[in-house]
């Protein structure tokens, strides 16, 4: 077993290092509305005059309904019931909202796509070997194990369709235990009662001992031995950390734990100029220097849309920093979402939007729009930026003697610091400092406030 706390804390950091998958079961789809497979398997089961309880072997009953009915009818039985709802619950989004890259499933719906491409994310579904020819990197990566409600004819739903696959599913089984061996894997809503997963597992202990990722489950106590054991046996035979609960209403509030953990270690830096004096540019880029240097010394990540000359300034002293530390995994330390030429207003409001709401804290610098050089005209942009984050109740820390927008917001912040509790202790601080060294170190300590709060 694993206590809450460090539960959500070991999570929390895989997910941000891109060192863990999802896999998901019956159990979310089920929050959505959608049955569960012993729901599903029901008429099949009262058409055999048997009776479905918790020691019924699902796989065996769809089998005895082939033997009898023929594989159509039995698929014809599982379209009747997927996908008739309208696919959604805040237990879904929280889950969606942990930001996971690579997410396996035994669920033949299309839930978990369905619902990203209403975030307008793009994900590749795979569901059989001859997918896996188009693998490629980048979106969400979503692994139907047992298949996809959209090809009925080869989904695994029999006891002998289990049997077989090893051979019908051979290259996504390897796949799966390529990801065993190099991640982490959170389980969720899944019972460990088929033996894929832990046939899988098993193997890599066998060949691994005790160099084997952890991986991450979180059960419902059922107050017997025979769950004490069980628990037990998934950590000494399997290496899956279990968190219990008394309650499943507990397991939605774990996932926001983590999503808060998560967000709370990724930083959106927003800032833009033009042209600056001499002067202003030289501290302009020892201020992105400094920062990227405290951010990354504290294991913060930086997420930036690549505002003018600040976005530049940021990345390069990133790539600077990581190189040095011989660390090349670049996006799991630095988050570049640039703005598009051809973006119209609203498609740059929703790009802001997804940008700040995957961080718990906002830093601006600067913002000075293009004009002539006798002209200043704060940042629109930047502006916008500051209002999105203040309505998603993100922390906000202005950087005033950067001037233009950062300024501005600075000022509205210090005429309503009741508001900004966090700032009260530094915002004499950074009204009146000018070293980027010491600005930087001012920021990452109102964040630690932030997070130790």
């Amino acid at each position: 077993m694993i206590g809450k706390k460090t539960f959500v804390e070991k999570v929390a950091n895989a997910i941000n290092n891109n060192e863990i998958a999802l896999f998901v079961a019956a159990g979310l789809s089920a929050s959505t509305g959608q049955k569960n497979w012993a729901q599903m398997l029901t008429p099949c089961a009262n058409a055999l005059e048997l009776e479905i309880n918790e020691n019924s072997d699902l796989y065996m009953i769809a089998q005895y309904y082939e033997n009898e009915y023929g594989k159509t009818d039995l698929i014809h039985m599982f379209e009747k019931s997927i996908n008739k709802i309208n696919n959604n619950s805040s237990y879904l989004n929280s889950v969606l909202d942990l930001g996971f890259r690579e997410i396996w499933t035994t669920n033949y719906d299309t839930v978990i796509e369905d619902n990203l491409k209403k975030r307008e994310i793009i994900s590749k579904v795979i569901h059989n070997d001859m997918d896996l020819n188009n693998f490629t990197e980048g979106g969400v990566h979503i692994f139907k194990m047992n298949g996809d409600i959209t090809n009925p004819h080869n989904m695994v739903v029999s006891k002998s369709d289990l049997e077989e696959y090893s051979v019908s599913h051979q290259l996504m089984l390897t796949f799966f235990k390529r990801e065993l061996v190099s991640k982490s894997f959170l389980f969720l809503g899944y019972s460990f009662t088929d033996s894929l997963v832990l046939n899988s597992l098993s193997m890599i202990k066998n060949c691994l001992q005790n160099a084997c990722n952890t991986h991450y489950t979180i059960l419902k106590n059922e107050h017997s031995k025979y769950f004490d054991y069980f628990v037990q046996d998934l950590w000494k035979r399997y290496n899956i950390k279990a968190l219990i609960v008394e309650k499943y209403d507990e397991i939605p509030e774990i996932i926001e734990l983590i999503n808060k953990k998560v967000k709370a270690r990724k930083i959106f830096v927003s800032g833009s100029f033009d042209a600056l004096p001499y002067e202003q540019d030289e501290f302009a880029d020892a201020l992105c220097n400094a920062l990227v240097q405290n951010l990354y010394n504290n294991d913060y990540i930086i997420l930036t849309g690549m505002g003018r000359k600040i976005g530049n300034y940021l990345a390069g002293h990133a790539f600077e920093y990581l190189a040095q530390k011989h660390f090349f995994s670049i996006e799991k330390k630095l988050i570049m979402r640039p703005f598009f030429e051809k973006m119209n207003f609203n498609d740059k409001t929703r790009h802001r939007n997804k940008m700040i709401e995957d961080c718990q804290h906002a830093i601006f610098l600067f913002g000075k729009s293009p004009s002539d050089p006798e002209t200043v005209i704060n940042s629109q942009g930047v502006m916008e930026e500051y209002k999105i984050a203040k309505q998603l109740k993100k922390n906000i820390i202005s950087i005033p003697t950067t001037g233009y927008t950062a300024k501005q917001i600075f000022n509205e912040q210090k005429s309503n610091l009741v508001k900004y509790p966090y700032l009260e202790e530094y915002i004499d601080q950074l009204e009146h400092e000018y070293n980027p060294e010491k600005i930087s170190h001012i920021i990452v300590n109102i964040l630690q406030d932030c997070i130790e709060d």
